[in-house]
């Protein structure tokens, strides 16, 4: 937050734009495609699997290579846009970003696709605490609130956007035109971009050495965690291909957070997080992320493995999904500065508490329209708790060091994002496997209500025209099915009992942050700023430039 607000050419003789409306556009349309792409990609990744004839395993490596390097993209964007300035960092990060995604449209295995979503993600995750700060401050006084708007609606809504994508390429049975869509919205922020944003002023510029020493151990780090992440689904833990590269990331991160905390200027200043105000808001935005993970990948293998749920049904779930995000945008705009971060991640928390204990108990037979209720009002409570948290975690203090706080929060939130997804993938695998061998170990052609079971399924297919022979072995495919099926569900409400005790973790900390009293708002009253010394819990944000901009 104590990035210059960024002054915007004009233009005389165009339209005259609120500069606020343009850095909205430049934020959606930079940082938009990759979330979008990240969930879509998860939806419909048996289609590129079949156009590639790859194996599940393989189509692992784009996701996890892309999650990772967005992490290490978070902390040098801001780096880097210091050194640079706005204009030149935002033009060569979205350049960069449209390289990835031509490189994805015409991908012909996965090597190329890895390629792509690393370059992708490399750029985003340096575009994302470039501009947001500078839309955030980009908003007048008077409608600053609107800047959650973007912030749940369309930055987080773009994920909704991304399954429900996912869930249409596969009605269509093509995938690249998704990354087409990233090359359309990188054009327009280059377009944009280049016409608005100011030129970099050599006099502003902040003599700050590069921290290379941290870029390079924080790289390393990175690299190190693909291999292992890659083996972990199938390989497990124990496997010699997983647990020394862990070990030797761990290693690399307590050398990362002593060369950090020594340093002057520190790459990802953790020390900004060593306090008791962020530290509530800090929970509340991680646990939210985990929560956003542990849920979408339980729903989606519910909907697809065991409801068997056709690509319109997707679509709408999806949709359903999106409108609860559109409904907390809206919600939290206009109630933030009334309740506070607290208060709200409180709501979250508690729709997030209330839909992981009823997904405990879904099954085959769970409604559509239950499903459809659950996830609007999952993405209802994951967006509202994420982002008050992580707003109410950066404004918790002196505002000179609330970047430094952002910088440090989504560091973290995003390395151990990338990270337990693939966890969560071994963590199903292994689950359905314990309890099919379970439920292999229980049936036996000897137990008498085993035999009873599969006499009756064998009479019905015999009427229906099966032969004996053809019955039995119809009868026993069945059972096994079945069997699979109670497997992977069982995991699953595993997953989704994980996700109500997040849940529970996140009430605590919400709860704890809106008892605390600390509580800046983002629309200043008038009124308040006259007074000598306003109150700790209505600190203020700093005034914004209020000059419309012609574009």
């Amino acid at each position: 937050m104590s990035q210059n607000n960024p002054a915007v050419a004009s233009d005389k003789q165009g339209l005259s734009v609120p500069k606020y409306l343009i850095m909205a556009i430049l934020t959606l349309f930079s940082i938009g495609p990759q979330y979008f792409l990240n969930l879509s990609y998860t939806v419909n990744q048996v289609l590129i699997q079949n156009r590639f004839d790859a194996s599940t395993q393989s189509l692992l490596l784009p996701s996890i290579i892309s999650n990772l390097a967005f992490g290490l993209g978070v902390p040098i964007g801001p780096m880097l846009t210091k050194k640079y300035g706005v204009r030149k960092a935002y033009l060569t990060f979205v350049l960069v970003f449209l390289a990835g995604s031509i490189i994805n449209v015409f991908s012909e295995n996965v090597a190329f696709l890895s390629l792509g979503r690393l370059i992708q993600g490399l750029s985003s995750g340096m575009l994302f605490l470039t501009i947001i700060p500078a839309a955030l401050i980009s908003f007048p006084n008077k409608i600053r609130n609107f800047f959650l708007v973007l912030a749940i609606g369309g930055l987080f809504g773009s994920t909704a956007i991304g399954a429900f994508l996912g869930a249409v390429s596969l009605s269509m049975d093509n995938w690249r035109w998704v990354f087409v869509l990233g090359i359309i919205a990188s054009l327009v922020c280059l377009f944009i971009g280049y016409k608005v944003l100011p030129a970099h002023d050599p006099t502003q510029q902040e003599e700050r050495p590069v921290d290379k020493k941290s870029i390079f151990i924080l790289s390393l780090i990175m690299i190190l965690l693909v291999y292992p992440l890659y083996e972990l689904r199938y390989e497990g833990f124990a496997s010699i291909q997983v647990w020394p590269f862990l070990l030797a990331a761990a290693g690399l991160v307590i050398i990362f957070v002593l060369v950090d905390l020594a340093a002057e200027n520190p790459l990802v200043p953790l020390k900004s997080l060593l306090a008791v105000k962020p530290v509530a808001g800090t929970i509340m935005a991680i646990g939210g992320h985990m929560a956003y993970i542990l849920a979408i990948a339980g729903i989606n293998g519910v909907m697809q493995n065991v409801q068997n749920a056709s690509y319109t049904t997707l679509s709408y779930f999806y949709l359903y999904f999106f409108v609860g995000v559109l409904i907390s945008a809206f919600a939290t705009t206009f109630l933030y500065d009334k309740f506070g971060p607290g208060y709200l991640g409180a709501i979250g928390s508690l729709l997030i508490v209330i839909v992981g204990f009823s997904w405990v108990n879904v099954s085959a037979d769970t409604s559509l329209v239950s499903l459809y209720v659950h996830i609007m009002l999952f993405g209802m409570g994951v967006s509202m708790a994420l982002v008050s948290g992580a707003l109410g975690a950066a404004l918790a203090g002196d505002l000179h060091q609330a970047s430094m706080r952002s910088i440090s929060l989504h560091s973290i939130r995003n390395l151990l994002g990338a990270i337990v997804a693939p966890v969560i993938g071994w963590f199903v695998v292994r689950q359905n496997a314990i309890y099919y061998e379970d439920l292999r170990g229980q049936i036996s052609s000897v137990d008498p209500q085993v035999k009873l079971q599969l006499s009756e399924m064998i009479k019905r297919y015999m009427s229906m025209g099966m032969s004996q022979a053809d019955a039995k072995t119809s009868a026993v495919t069945a059972v096994v099915a079945g069997a699979k099926k109670a497997s992977i569900l069982h995991a699953y409400h595993n997953l989704f009992f994980m996700l109500g005790i997040l849940g529970v973790i996140m009430l605590i900390a919400s709860l704890s942050k809106a008892w605390s009293g600390q509580n800046r708002i983002l629309v200043q009253k008038e009124e308040v700023q006259e007074k000598a010394e306003p109150q700790e819990e209505r600190k203020m944000l700093p005034a914004p430039q209020t000059e419309e901009t012609s574009v």
